[in-house]
């Protein structure tokens, strides 16, 4: 019985997870398309990163949930997304606090010149963590294009996730007002209507 009880806990947290992940992740993108918590020279925030890291450190349990889901139907797809979503998401967290981590070491002195330097050239050894952070992107599409040959849940929940992965990296290489103005929060949208979505249905499966 106590088993059975811890494990319906679980579940519970695991279904608030759809709903408070990607809300975070709006609140994230919101920060930052208002401006809020702004860090020089203005293309980042750290309020961005604080709501973005708890939001990402959500969507890891999201993914593999989603990615066991997937693996009824398409095991390969399903593996791969387990894989890809774990690191994409973690990588993903971690870049979202390295905005917080650079605005609490600008308070204790490190400038515009230690930024520039690190921006313009950053250490392989970074790169060789945070090249791993599109995957977090990549699995939301890999995810949505399975559930659309599965038909585990409606079209447009597939479609969604589809264009929340294609958006959100979109975002960061179009011209500003088109791209961090739009496509990155339309992109946290999108994932909050597919999410939670998702969270109702798994939320009923337990009543």
């Amino acid at each position: 019985m106590e088993r059975q009880s811890g494990f319906t806990m679980q579940q519970k947290l695991l279904a608030a997870a759809f709903f408070i992940g990607p809300l975070l992740l709006l609140f994230s993108v919101g920060a930052f398309t208002l401006g809020i918590g702004l860090i020089p020279p203005g293309i980042t925030s750290y309020i961005e990163g604080m709501f973005g890291a708890y939001a990402l450190m959500l969507f890891i349990p999201i993914y593999l949930e989603l990615a066991g889901r997937l693996s009824r139907t398409h095991k390969i797809l399903g593996a791969v997304t387990t894989v890809t979503g774990l690191f994409g998401a973690a990588v993903g967290a971690s870049l979202e606090l390295m905005r917080v981590i650079e605005y609490a070491l600008r308070q204790h002195g490190a400038g515009d010149t230690v930024w520039q330097s690190f921006y313009a050239a950053p250490n392989w050894e970074f790169l060789l963590v945070a090249l791993l952070g599109p995957l977090f992107p990549l699995t939301s599409i890999l995810l949505g294009v399975g559930f659309f040959r599965a038909k585990t849940f409606p079209a447009w929940v597939a479609a969604a996730l589809i264009c929340a992965g294609i958006f959100f990296p979109l975002a960061q290489v179009l011209e500003w007002d088109l791209g961090l103005k739009l496509f990155y929060p339309l992109a946290a949208v999108l994932w909050l209507a597919a999410l939670s979505f998702v969270g109702r249905e798994y939320t009923r499966s337990l009543a």
